[in-house]
């Protein structure tokens, strides 16, 4: 994210972020759960796994972002997380680097038009990433989960894309994986 403010913020493609700005609104929320960042964990200070509190809204994270979704009614919202780097990418031997996934909001797994454009994104996505770690993009596990937030955010009318952050050979501090995070974001933005 910060790396998209620096680039925002720069003097470079100054025509081409004109008009991009001139079509889009961005909204960034750069880290909802510090506490259980700081502790590498989902529950926040309280104990509650912030990622499933998208129904009872037990946490004051999870009211803070029920509220930006609701206030800002986003067309389509980013939801960045970390993944273990010991998974790999379907079908391969190749560690998952950036696993896509564009939540389902039901048992069904029913697309409707706010996921299938979240869908269309993340293809694009994909193929843009594949040139910079061919193999090494992954498809998250698309199971309903009833409190997760991003469940949720597709069910309330934002397409929503998950993003996995997980290994990279060589790259214990996430460095090119940042990169490639980057790239993707912009990309879709």
């Amino acid at each position: 994210i910060f790396d998209i403010l620096k680039f925002l913020a720069s003097n470079d493609f100054q025509m081409q972020k004109q008009g991009l700005l001139s079509r889009v609104r961005l909204h960034f929320l750069p880290m909802l759960n510090p506490d259980g960042a700081e502790l590498y964990q989902r529950r926040n200070a309280l104990g509650i796994d912030v990622n499933r509190d998208a129904l009872r809204l037990q946490s004051p994270e999870g009211r803070t972002l029920k509220a930006i979704r609701d206030s800002l009614d986003a067309e389509f919202g980013f939801n960045l997380h970390d993944q273990s780097r010991y998974y790999n990418a379907l079908r391969t031997d190749k560690t998952a680097t950036i696993s896509y996934l564009a939540p389902p909001y039901d048992y069904a797994k029913s697309v409707n038009t706010v996921r299938s454009n979240a869908m269309k994104v993340i293809v694009m996505m994909n193929r843009i990433i594949q040139k910079y770690a061919p193999g090494r993009v992954g498809r998250y596990s698309d199971a309903f989960e009833p409190r997760a937030f991003g469940d949720n955010l597709q069910k309330w009318g934002t397409s929503t894309i998950l993003i996995e952050s997980g290994g990279y050979p060589g790259d214990r501090e996430k460095q090119e994986i940042r990169k490639l995070n980057y790239v993707s974001i912009l990309s879709a933005i």
